[in-house]
């Protein structure tokens, strides 16, 4: 599925990847690469103008220029805007009072007759009666195939030899209602090409039925003739949704990356496979992980706002913190000990534990700390201490007595006085 277009996303992709930071050149090229592979999986021309346009405003915003993660970065860029173009996902529509009716159109060839079994084969699953009704009194073999295929998913078929289709749809309805069916699924006349008589014909039907559900059926490996076949279909009939059929044997995608957003009707269900439970209700965030080719978006995304909020932090270190207290300390080592600096300082509390032999404990304890702990100390809370306790190989009390002598040397740095002292003796 989608082969084609996701190999080509992924190698640009990668590409990025073997980068530093990001720069307008590298998204110029990106981008143009991007639309030679979005042409060539017949993608809807609007769709790769706006996909282009998304991904560029995005991507040359500032955070995203120097962010350390250009590969993820731009994965996340691209992830997030196809997402946008197939829109949300849009459940079936039930009636309050059943049963609910659902009538799916679509042109010869489409897999129209097999998705009414594979949505009986769905709805079945998950505990509905249904009723599947032939409306395509043409063509004999399309009622035989509904018959056997009704059989196979044992759902209720109804049909009557000489019946015009105005009266079989009344039929169908007393026969639901009489039989407490919950779900009544029409099958509807379909044509090689759109033509005025077979539109009218089924507006009629539509009209007749006055469905809870007008569905269109669809085959991706029509690339961009799909979003023609919806866009006529809307126009001429209405539609409120679409199921995309033949998607294992699409590897271009740009069915798919179309339709929803050229139309504007929502797609309800996608089928994967020929057998009879390969259908699936559109997600749009598994679709989009498909096409873009990654497993795990959320942990993805995850890891670049755990960047952006390390950068936040980064931004908002105060002067004096975690990282600069370890630089200190091993300044303070160079210097002869902790000793021969502290005589510098004038009124060091007496309950301040500076002892000289608990500096490398010290140093332990700093190291155990994350990042953003380091730079900004007034985050550690009780679990924290534990974690970093452990981490350390110290106790939570040798993690307070830190704190507490981290606090002590903060107040004397504060002092102006203190500081010029301090950095002529060359701690800082």
């Amino acid at each position: 599925m989608f082969e084609n277009l996701r190999k080509g996303l992924r190698d640009v992709l990668d590409r990025f990847g073997r980068k530093g930071l990001l720069t307008r050149s590298d998204i110029e090229e990106g981008l143009n690469d991007f639309k030679k592979i979005l042409i060539e999986a017949d993608v809807n021309y609007k769709v790769v103008k706006e996909i282009l346009s998304i991904v560029e405003q995005e991507a040359l915003k500032e955070e995203n220029l120097k962010s350390a993660l250009p590969e993820e970065q731009i994965t996340k860029i691209l992830y997030e805007t196809i997402l946008k173009i197939l829109g949300k996902p849009s459940s079936l529509k039930y009636s309050s009072i059943p049963p609910t009716e659902i009538v799916l159109f679509g042109i010869q060839g489409s897999g129209k007759t097999t998705s009414i079994g594979k949505l009986a084969f769905y709805l079945k699953n998950r505990g509905y009666t249904t009723l599947n009704v032939p409306l395509d009194l043409k063509r004999p073999g399309a009622i035989t195939q509904l018959r056997e295929i009704s059989d196979i998913v044992q759902s209720k078929f109804y049909y009557e030899e000489n019946l015009p289709i105005n009266k079989l749809i009344k039929k169908a309805k007393e026969v639901a209602k009489k039989e407490k069916i919950e779900f009544i699924l029409y099958d509807t006349p379909g044509r090689i090409h759109i033509d005025n008589e077979m539109m009218n014909e089924l507006k009629n039907i539509r009209e007749e039925i006055k469905p809870t559900e007008s569905l269109l059926v669809v085959s991706s490996l029509l690339g961009q003739g799909s979003v023609e076949i919806a866009n006529e279909f809307k126009k001429k009939i209405g539609l409120t949704g679409i199921i995309a059929t033949k998607l294992d044997g699409d590897s271009k995608g740009g069915a798919i990356l179309s339709i929803r957003y050229v139309t504007s009707v929502p797609i309800k269900f996608i089928g994967t496979g020929e057998k009879i439970s390969d259908i699936e209700e559109f997600d749009p965030e598994s679709l989009t992980s498909r096409i873009v080719g990654i497993g795990d978006i959320k942990n993805l995304i995850k890891k670049i706002e755990s960047l952006k909020e390390e950068k936040k932090y980064e931004t908002k270190k105060e002067k004096f913190n975690f990282i600069t207290f370890l630089e200190q300390i091993e300044s303070i080592e160079k210097m002869g000990g902790l000793s021969s600096v502290l005589g510098y300082l004038p009124q060091i509390p007496a309950n301040t534990d500076f002892d000289e032999k608990n500096i490398k404990k010290m140093k332990a304890i700093i190291q155990s700390m994350t990042k953003k702990e380091r730079i900004y100390p007034d985050i550690i809370d009780g679990d924290r201490k534990k974690r970093i306790a452990k981490g350390s190989g110290t106790t939570i009390n040798d993690v307070n007595t830190l704190l507490k002598n981290f606090k002590v040397m903060k107040n004397l740095i504060s002092n102006k006085g203190v500081e010029k002292i301090i950095r002529r003796g060359g701690i800082f």
